[in-house]
């Protein structure tokens, strides 16, 4: 029973559909030439003799400011000149280049770590850098004569010797 409720449902709608359709008109002549030209004519629109003139605007520009935030890029690493009586000692793959260094009083050496690993240099009277992590320099003045020893306390088996003479 309701199968036969849905058929005649189903049955009325179409029917509504057929019947709300408009009638069927007939068809206009097509021209059967590729081109087709069509004429309009327009007129022109009459200006009162005594009308102000009319202004045209040019449109607003209007400035937008962005408001995202941009990353300062990180700093650019340049040489800096080294400056008149320093010398430079290179950490490198676990040992200190030159090894052995020969200065005057007063000169300062630089112990630059251009490796990958944390260093430091510690003299035996008591002097001591602290890590140099790279690119970060240590510098030390030397005031007096003599030999000095220096080691990493990280890597106890880079030693190096500061020669100062007068």
């Amino acid at each position: 029973m309701i199968r036969g409720v849905l058929a005649v449902g189903a049955l009325g709608l179409g029917l509504a559909a057929l019947g709300s359709r408009p009638a069927a008109q007939t068809a206009l002549p097509v021209p059967t030439s590729a081109a087709m030209v069509i004429q309009v004519e327009v007129a022109p629109s009459p200006t009162p003799p005594d009308s102000a003139p009319i202004v045209i605007r040019q449109p607003v520009v209007e400035r937008i400011v962005s408001r995202v935030a941009r990353e300062t890029p990180a700093p650019y690493p340049t040489a800096t000149p080294v400056p008149d009586g320093t010398t430079i000692v290179s950490i490198v793959d676990f040992g200190y280049m030159p090894s052995q260094v020969r200065i005057h009083v007063g000169q300062t050496i630089a112990w630059r770590n251009d490796g990958r690993e944390s260093h430091d240099v510690t003299g035996t009277d008591d002097w001591h850098s602290g890590p140099i992590e790279a690119p970060v320099e240590y510098r030390h003045t030397f005031g007096f004569a003599g030999t000095f020893s220096y080691r990493c306390s990280v890597h106890l088996d880079m030693q190096g010797t500061i020669v100062v003479v007068p």
